[in-house]
């Protein structure tokens, strides 16, 4: 594990709460709150990344392992078919975007170059991670406190410990961020449409 990283995710997590809960007082839409609070974490995970060392190779883990991180990701992607077909074309693709943006980032930097050289015997260095991936969600969970969302901030926070647990087993399987960004991105479309369906249209383009 890159300790640097982990540090600075450390410290930029308790920020990152903050600006969630000003941006919550500030009388913006709650989703438009949530999209300028990911912006900014987006942009702290392109700064991570520029360290380097990290591999979005598509490289498919065993079929065990796979199924195991896939399937929960297709099948919430077909629960939320229906509020994503209530979606207008613009905010479809804003959602979509959203989605890639936040899957490939997010694998890039937490099972990637967070764990630059983690191996299939390496699962004990695997849990700080998860954990740390984890405790991120709190930043944002001050704004999904106004939205509309199935379970919940403690819901995204359970979501969230399953997911990275899930796709920390499939990077160390195949040794690459890939395949969990690909159901990471699936899954990210799922909510995020969720959401834009139940709390109404943000106001970004």
């Amino acid at each position: 594990m890159d300790r640097g990283l982990a540090l600075s995710a450390l410290v930029a997590i308790p920020g990152l709460a903050a600006l969630f809960h000003l941006l919550a007082r500030s009388g913006l839409r709650p989703l438009d709150v949530c999209l300028l609070g990911l912006s900014a974490y987006w942009l702290l995970l392109v700064i991570g990344l520029g360290r380097g060392g990290w591999s979005l190779r598509l490289r498919v883990p065993p079929i065990s392992i796979a199924l195991a991180c896939l399937l929960p990701a297709l099948l919430l992607a077909a629960f939320a078919l229906p509020a994503l077909s209530r979606l207008s074309p613009h905010v479809l693709a804003v959602v979509a975007l959203a989605a890639a943006l936040n899957g490939t980032l997010e694998e890039a930097f937490w099972r990637g170059a967070l764990v630059p050289r983690l191996g299939p015997g390496d699962r004990g260095k695997a849990v700080v991670p998860v954990l740390l991936f984890a405790l991120w969600h709190l930043a944002p969970a001050t704004a999904l406190a106004k939205l509309d969302m199935p379970g919940g901030a403690a819901g995204m926070i359970l979501g969230a410990a399953l997911l990275g647990a899930l796709a920390m087993v499939a990077r160390l399987g195949s040794g690459s961020a890939g395949f969990p960004a690909l159901c990471h991105v699936l899954v990210n479309l799922a909510t995020f449409g969720i959401l834009a369906a139940t709390n109404g249209r943000p106001a970004l383009p």
